[in-house]
């Protein structure tokens, strides 16, 4: 038994390592927007409805069905962490491809710790983290195809990737750069040869893409799909920097940052091609520029983008562990400033961590870990168990404010599409939940007062057909008469 301890010690470490600080993610409460929006719509899902077209938000769908799925954020959570044993452990097969055993093992650790923690919302079901595993299953057969199926089977699982989060197509498009780039020089003795791998890698990465497009154009949803899924992104990606939903994304920097990219490839195949550099070297830095600029997109700081960019990291620390070039080393610690400087300037935030897991491992029990995610969880609770109580499964409810986990909570739908305020306000949907509120009648409405978010409409129809039922601080539960 001793021997077998001693034999497996590392993966034991790493084992434990993992559940200590993922366990404390499977006991947060319903706090984080974002879950509550893929679980409104899994809710959704399972009741019947189409998304898209009668519950909406504007990721692929994938991610949606997992929260239909996991039903509860304790399921969810428990999803991701079940997701996150394979993708640890094929992160490690990949970094062999790179590194030896020793260094491997080091990097693994470090990527253990920072897609666990909260720092960078490791620790939250978000599209990020599940996209990490088709991505980095993908490269790995990627960079050891040794046949056709094997890049048909890379292209599908980027795919998956891009059908939970949209930035993964950056790293499709480096991949497909990459493998031209290889074959360069057989294009005039082999040039169908190298187009067979291109046109089977391209394909499997549609595969999955026209799969869902098949089902939903069965569902008679089709265009909602494909705007709210894939074409209202490129609006997304310049309403942060411009303030604007409707502005195009090239005038938030979008085509400034694709030359730097562009430039950043170039100089590194250069020194590729000039043998500073190694293609593995060379390989892992073409695809961490294809991550930050994939986390750029949006240019919103929201600390989860940053996750994309830790399997790349990790690998070029790994080069610097390795002290055996100086030029690869000075190169990632370039590399390794510039991404700080890239973080500061667009001013990424991050989470406690310290805090965090004292609250879990140190609280006298799971409702004081709790209330270490603020005083509007507890009212949040209280809302959805009254309604819960006073309402029948089938009654529709409407939250005019941000906190879709009541729905999800109360196990109870949303009378319109949309399951958060800046929905409505972002989508000027004032006109299409007002119809929605008048058919469905919902049977409760949760009223939070936001002084700069007006609902004219709201207020006067609910004026007219609702009374005062509760009060939980300054939220208003309104029931109808």
């Amino acid at each position: 038994m001793f021997k077998v301890l001693a034999k497996y010690k590392f993966w034991i470490f790493v084992s434990i390592l993992f559940l200590v600080l993922r366990l404390p993610s499977l006991f947060e409460p319903y706090w984080y927007g974002d879950e509550g929006i893929y679980l409104t719509l899994g809710q959704g899902i399972r009741k019947g409805l189409i998304i898209y077209n009668q519950i909406h938000d504007n990721k692929p769908p994938t991610l949606y069905y997992l929260a239909a799925i996991s039903q509860t954020v304790f399921g969810f959570r428990l999803l991701l962490t079940l997701i996150m044993i394979p993708t640890v452990y094929f992160f490690y097969c990949l970094s062999l491809h790179f590194l030896n055993s020793k260094i491997s093992k080091i990097i693994l650790v470090i990527f253990v710790i920072l897609t666990s923690i909260p720092f960078i919302e490791g620790n939250i079901a978000n599209a990020e983290i599940f996209m990490l595993l088709p991505t980095i299953v993908g490269l790995f057969f990627f960079l050891n195809a040794k046949k056709n199926a094997d890049y048909l089977l890379s292209g599908i699982l980027l795919g998956l990737a891009f059908t939970i989060k949209v930035p993964v197509f950056i790293e499709f498009i480096f991949l497909f750069l990459w493998l031209f780039l290889n074959n360069f020089t057989k294009l005039k003795t082999h040039f169908w040869s190298v187009f067979l791998q291109l046109f089977i890698f391209g394909l499997g990465f549609i595969i999955p893409i026209f799969l869902w497009g098949i089902y939903f154009a069965a569902q008679g949803a089709f265009p909602l799909f494909l705007n709210s899924a894939l074409l209202q992104n490129f609006s997304y990606l310049s309403s942060w920097a411009t303030r604007v939903q409707t502005a195009p994304a090239s005038s938030s920097g979008l085509i400034a940052r694709l030359v730097f990219l562009l430039l950043f490839w170039f100089l590194i195949y250069f020194l590729k091609i000039k043998k500073i550099i190694d293609t593995k070297f060379c390989f892992i830095l073409f695809w961490l520029g294809a991550t930050v600029f994939g986390f750029l997109l949006s240019t919103r700081p929201y600390p989860h983008y940053l996750i994309q960019s830790i399997p790349p990291f990790c690998l070029i620390l790994g080069q610097i562990l390795n002290f055996k070039n100086l030029k690869i080393n000075i190169i990632s610690l370039i590399s390794f400033l510039l991404l700080f400087l890239i973080i500061k300037k667009y001013k990424f935030y991050s989470y406690p961590t310290f805090n965090y897991y004292r609250s879990f491992y140190f609280s006298k029990s799971i409702a004081d870990f709790h209330l270490s995610f603020g005083g509007n969880v507890d009212s949040v609770y209280q809302i959805s168990e009254y309604i819960q109580k006073n309402s029948d499964p089938k009654d529709r409810i409407f939250v005019w404010g941000d906190e879709p986990y009541i729905y999800a909570l109360s196990n109870r739908l949303p009378s319109g599409r949309y399951s958060v305020a800046y929905h409505i306000v972002d989508f000027d949907g004032y006109q299409e939940t007002m119809a929605s509120i008048k058919t469905y009648l919902p049977k409760f409405i949760v009223y939070y007062p936001m002084p700069n978010r007006s609902f004219d409409k709201l207020d006067d129809f609910i004026n007219r057909y609702y009374i005062i039922d509760k009060t939980f601080g300054q939220i208003i539960l309104f029931k109808i008469i």
